[in-house]
């Protein structure tokens, strides 16, 4: 379980060290690219996806007895778009807190963040099964956040490299993020969208 624990943390910081080196390269200018999620810009995108330092640090002293009320990061994605629920309610809210974040930091102050968050998470890596509250369904374990954590920092990377170009994420991140999001969804409508018997926009997407 050790390695497991460390591997998917390394595979976290490879994510956030990709994402620290693609902003120390942007330009002026394509930090006010517009991005495909809008309303953000380049720099709104990197403050949402740019973790916390500090956030990160206190995990460790957060731990709960378990169990853990989500188990599974793709049950915790599925329960968040469902109609109504947190992806939705608090669309505004998530876009103007990263705006808000952006402006305050800057490009250098954001790319640090993810150069913190690796080091945090690689250093002494958090077992998996930690159990950790959440401010939205009580309780999740640490591999929970850290796949979360994944999926976003890949799917927004291609976001990133719509908008202003750069190198895929990691063909491990990416085949995570596929297994990941891969069950989100009903397994037969999956079936069929991907087989060609159901257009798959009556579907799809199925996560924000």
């Amino acid at each position: 379980m050790a390695e497991e624990d460390a591997a998917v943390a390394e595979l976290l910081a490879e994510c956030w060290l990709q994402w620290a080196e693609r902003c120390s390269s942007l330009t002026a200018g394509e930090w006010t690219t517009a991005t495909r999620c809008s309303p953000w810009d380049v720099a709104a995108l990197v403050a949402h996806v740019a973790p916390d330092p500090l956030v990160l640090a206190a995990l460790p002293g957060a731990a709960m007895d378990g169990p853990a009320a989500i188990e599974d990061p793709s049950v915790l994605l599925a329960g968040f778009n469902q109609p109504g629920a947190v992806a939705h309610a608090m669309a505004a809210e998530v876009s103007g807190r990263a705006t808000a974040l952006a402006a305050e930091l800057g490009p250098e102050a954001l790319a640090d963040r993810f150069r913190e968050g690796a080091a945090i998470v690689t250093a002494e890596p958090l077992p998996l099964a930690t159990v950790l509250p959440h401010p939205v369904v009580g309780s999740v374990t640490a591999g929970v956040l850290a796949a979360v954590a994944i999926v976003e920092a890949t799917v927004h990377h291609l976001d990133l490299i719509d908008a202003v170009g750069g190198e895929v994420p990691p063909e491990l991140a990416l085949a995570f993020t596929r297994d990941v999001v891969v069950r989100v969804s009903e397994p037969a409508p999956l079936i069929e969208a991907m087989t060609g018997r159901r257009n798959p926009l009556t579907w799809f997407p199925l996560i924000h």
